[in-house]
């Protein structure tokens, strides 16, 4: 968790698989009065070191291919992360 003033900035949530070689980032959320203040870069680079330090290896992260999540696109690709040519598919059952 990331505070300012005793208020919650930001958090970053993440595992490292039981092999321990895979790490995954499953969330990171920074309030919008925080953004652009690299907290979200601190708040990963945070992570990694820890996963790092579990014995991970690779680290997933990802987030939506809309305009709204362009800045997390970008900050990943700022952070050395590729972006995998997947395809999702859901069917209502």
């Amino acid at each position: 968790m990331a505070e300012e003033d005793d208020v919650l900035a930001g958090y970053v949530a993440w595992s490292v698989n039981s092999s321990g070689r895979n790490g995954t980032i499953t969330i990171l959320a920074v309030a919008s009065e925080h953004r652009r203040a690299n907290l979200g870069t601190a708040l990963c680079e945070h992570a990694f070191d820890a996963m790092r330090q579990h014995g991970a290896e690779v680290v997933e992260i990802g987030t939506g291919g809309d305009d709204f999540h362009a800045p997390a696109r970008a900050l990943y690709e700022s952070l050395g992360c590729v972006k995998l040519p997947v395809a999702v598919y859901y069917r209502e059952l």
